[in-house]
């Protein structure tokens, strides 16, 4: 459990993840499910057990989840390392709102979700102003 992928190339990660690549940040890759919920998935980049990564890491997590809720996801959202089914490090940040499918009950516990293809779309386009200089 818990192992770092050393490389973060797209086609890699798309595969290993079965989600859509999003972005890359110096201390994570950037992914999200094709669901309707705005669900990502951080995967870092080094092992979660250095105290000055781990605080690099959530301090950019929480900037990210600030930038999205400003544009409009949420106003609620879950954060939490798992990895049941995914042996490799990752982190999910789930935006959830009253409204949603699954309210107020876990996600996990409700797959499979209603699927979509436009959900990675509107997340990549509402960060592309955050991860581009």
């Amino acid at each position: 459990m818990d192992n770092i992928l050393k490389s973060h190339n797209k086609a890699l990660l798309e595969t290993t993840f079965e989600s859509d690549y999003l972005y890359d940040h110096p201390l994570y890759s950037l992914m999200a499910e094709r669901t309707e919920l705005a669900w990502l998935l951080i995967i870092p980049k080094k092992s979660l057990i250095e105290a000055d990564y781990i605080g690099s890491l959530y301090s950019e997590i929480y900037r990210l989840i600030f930038e999205l809720q400003k544009q409009g996801f949420g106003p609620h959202f879950n954060l939490a390392k798992i990895g049941n089914k995914n042996p490799n490090q990752h982190i999910h940040l789930i935006f959830r709102a009253e409204e949603d499918e699954v309210w107020p009950d876990a996600v996990w516990c409700h797959e499979p979700l209603n699927a979509s293809e436009i959900t990675p779309q509107k997340l990549k386009s509402a960060l592309k102003g955050f991860f581009s200089p």
